[in-house]
C-alpha cells in the first residue's frame, strides 16, 4: 500500500516562528529549550540558508517544524520525560532511535520514547515536522505508565489516516490554536484525541511497575465521588489523584486492584450515563452533539459508537424517543 501523503503545508507553519539563526551553537541552544541538550554537527551548509523552528505548544503537547541551514549530524542522547514523533515534510535523515537505524522520509517517519537514544543526519534539503508528547500526557489520557511504541511509523498504515488527519487539520487551523491557547479545556481535548488515536494507529505495548503499597477502598472511593461531579469536565489522571490525594502511580494500581478498571474508563462511562440521562430529558431544541460535548466528547464519532455500543441504540434515538413520550 502506498504511504498517506502528509498533508501538512510548511507555509502553514510559520506564522508560529519560534527562531531563525545562522548560528550553530545558538540553533543548538534555542532548540534545547523546547526539545532537550543535544550536539549538533554541521555538514555543508546552503548559501543564503538560515536554520529555523516553528513552534506551537498545547497543554503537554507540542507541535512545529525544523529546518537546518545545511545538513546536520544531531546527537541528542537519551531522550528526556517525553515521545518525539518526526516526519519529513521534505527531504529525508538516516536517524538511529536506540539500536534500530531507519530513514526519515516520505514514507516513514519515528517515534522515540522516553529513556530511548536518538542521532542521526539530516539531509540539506530535510524540513522536520515534529510532535512532541510529554510522558505525563500519555499517562494521563492512556493509563499506561511504561509504554514503548514501535519506533518506525509507516505512513501506509490505513490506521494511522485518522490521527495524521487530525495533525493536518490542527495544522492548517490557526483559530483553533489560539482558542486551544486561550481555553485549557480546548488543549486537554485536542491533546486526548492526539494522544489516542496515535496510540490506536501506532503499535506498542505497556510495562506497568508493580506497587509496593495498597491503599484502602476508601481512598478510591473518594476519587470515584470526584469523577462522578466532575465527570463532564476536561479530567486528567493527575486531576484525579490531586482529588484522591495520592500519586498518580498509586490511584492507577488501586483502581487495577479494586475495581478492575482505569479511573479514565470510569470517566468515559460517566459521561456516557450522563449524556442518556440528559437526552433523556431533553428539550425540543436540544441537539445530540450539544449534550455529547456538553459531557466532554468532543469526537461525535466515537461518542455515538460507544453509546450504542453500551446501550444497544444510537443517541439519536434515544431522543427521538424521549420526544415522542413528550419527555
Amino acid at each position: 500500500m502506498l504511504p498517506v501523503p502528509l498533508q501538512i503545508a510548511p507555509a502553514a507553519l510559520r506564522k508560529y516562528r519560534y527562531f531563525e539563526s545562522t548560528d550553530v551553537d545558538d540553533t543548538r541552544q534555542r532548540i534545547a529549550t523546547v526539545l532537550q541538550p543535544h550536539r549538533l554537527m554541521p555538514g555543508p551548509s546552503q548559501p543564503g540558508h538560515s536554520a529555523y523552528m516553528n513552534y506551537v505548544r498545547l497543554e503537554n503537547l507540542a507541535f512545529g517544524s525544523l529546518g537546518y541551514a545545511g545538513a546536520m549530524s544531531v546527537e541528542a542522547g537519551e531522550i528526556e520525560d517525553y515521545y518525539l514523533v518526526i516526519l519529513s515534510l521534505s527531504g529525508y535523515a538516516d536517524v538511529s532511535v536506540g539500536s534500530r537505524r531507519t530513514i526519515i522520509g516520505q514514507s516513514q517517519g519515528v517515534v522515540v520514547g522516553p529513556s530511548t537514544r536518538f542521532g542521526g543526519t539530516f539531509s540539506g534539503d530535510c524540513e522536520q515536522f515534529f510532535v512532541r508528547v510529554d510522558k505525563q500526557a500519555i499517562l494521563a489520557h492512556s493509563g499506561f505508565e511504561h509504554l514503548q511504541m514501535e519506533p518506525v511509523i509507516d505512513l501506509s498504515r490505513p490506521e494511522l489516516a485518522p490521527w495524521l488527519a487530525q495533525l493536518q487539520c490542527l495544522t492548517s487551523s490557526p483559530e483553533t490554536v489560539a482558542l486551544a491557547q486561550r481555553d485549557r479545556r480546548i488543549a486537554v481535548e485536542i491533546e486526548r484525541l492526539l494522544v489516542m488515536l496515535l496510540l490506536t494507529g501506532q503499535p506498542h505495548h505497556s510495562q506497568e511497575r508493580a506497587q509496593s503499597s495498597v491503599l484502602l477502598p476508601r481512598t478510591v472511593r473518594r476519587a470515584e465521588a470526584y469523577i462522578s461531579e466532575h465527570a463532564c469536565e476536561p479530567l486528567t489522571l493527575p486531576d484525579i489523584a490531586d482529588a484522591a490525594g495520592v500519586p498518580v502511580r498509586t490511584l492507577l494500581h488501586s483502581f487495577r486492584r479494586f475495581r478492575g478498571v482505569s479511573p479514565m474508563q470510569l470517566v468515559r462511562e460517566a459521561r456516557i450515563e450522563r449524556s442518556r440521562e440528559m437526552l433523556m430529558r431533553a428539550s425540543d431544541t436540544d441537539r445530540v452533539a450539544d449534550i455529547a460535548l456538553s459531557c466532554g466528547f468532543v469526537n461525535l464519532g466515537r461518542f455515538a459508537n460507544a453509546y450504542r455500543e453500551k446501550f444497544g441504540e444510537t443517541p439519536s434515538d434515544t431522543l427521538r424517543a424521549s420526544r415522542q413520550r413528550g419527555v
